[in-house]
């Protein structure tokens, strides 16, 4: 099917590859609405914004009922600042999919860009409840928020998002949305705070190693690292670093804290079931005799006296 595979192209960033394989279904059939649609998205990842119009006019004028276009439809008035404009495209969007919950997320940032706050708290709401109230729909409302500078009101939303999954907070040190922020001391309080618990029954283990933590050039973070790798974990990239604690995640939670004396907590626990009990004592004896064996690894390529336990 050459539209899917001009969406795929589309969706890879290859607006070029796109054109090809669309031109090819326009010359046999030049009314094709869903064809148009496609060069119209291509039309605009290029630039041609006068040809990305036409097109979508085109294609909203052979099939009305194309979601995706009246979607396309407000984007580009919003980027005209054409606020009403957008609102009434989005409205001819959720008429053709009423429960789908992107409706309340879209109208209500269109609504703050256009500085009406009340009422896009409102979409907002709708949207956090069609939504079943979880993490990422926080999250996304909490970016809008963030975006049209409502400070308090991007915390207070990321902080529920956080609650719901700790990854969200890991997501906002690098989301642009939030980079208006990074002044903001609610802001700073709640990327700099780990409050998370584990549940009920979840595996969980400790080890205190006598050397410092102090940030991302920490020998025993690197250490850590190191053990998940070469131990062939899988190592998620939403590792988190302040200067008081770090968090890598891997086939379980690892969480290193600087401890008063200077010395550094090694924690580690993961969901209940994900693992049985021999198999929890297995790995987490592993894992702390490598990391052991890694840190004096480490340290004496420093050229530093390893400590001793």
């Amino acid at each position: 099917d050459p539209l899917a595979a001009a969406q795929a192209a589309l969706d890879a960033g290859r607006s070029d590859r796109a054109l090809e394989l669309v031109a090819q279904v326009l010359r046999k059939d030049p009314k094709n609405a869903r064809a148009l649609l496609l060069r119209s998205t291509a039309e605009c990842l290029e630039g041609n914004l006068d040809r990305c119009r036409k097109d979508l006019d085109a294609a909203l004028e052979r099939d009305p009922e194309l979601r995706q276009g009246w979607l396309n439809r407000s984007a580009l008035a919003i980027s005209d600042q054409r606020y009403d404009d957008a609102l009434a495209a989005l409205a001819r969007a959720e008429a053709l999919d009423p429960a789908n919950p992107d409706n309340g997320l879209n109208q209500g940032a269109v609504l703050l860009l256009a500085g009406r706050l009340e009422p896009a708290t409102e979409q907002f709401r709708r949207h956090l409840a069609a939504a079943g109230g979880g993490a990422e729909a926080w999250y996304l409302v909490a970016t809008n928020y963030a975006f049209s500078g409502y400070a308090a009101l991007a915390v207070e939303h990321l902080a529920r998002a956080i609650e719901l999954d700790e990854r969200r907070r890991a997501l906002a040190r690098t989301d642009a949305n939030f980079a208006s922020l990074a002044g903001n001391r609610a802001f700073q309080q709640l990327m700099a705070t780990d409050s998370f618990a584990p549940a009920p029954g979840a595996p969980q283990a400790r080890r205190v190693l006598r050397t410092r933590y102090a940030g991302a050039d920490s020998p025993v973070l690197t250490a850590v690292l190191n053990t998940v790798q070469l131990g062939g974990g899988t190592l998620d990239r939403l590792i988190e670093v302040t200067d008081t604690w770090a968090i890598v995640r891997s086939d379980f939670r690892i969480k290193l804290a600087a401890l008063p004396d200077g010395t550094t907590a090694v924690e580690l626990s993961a969901p209940p079931g994900a693992f049985a009990e021999i198999q929890w004592q297995s790995r987490t004896e592993t894992f702390f005799t490598s990391l052991e064996r890694e840190l004096l690894r480490l340290e004496l390529a420093r050229g530093r006296e390893p400590k001793q336990p």
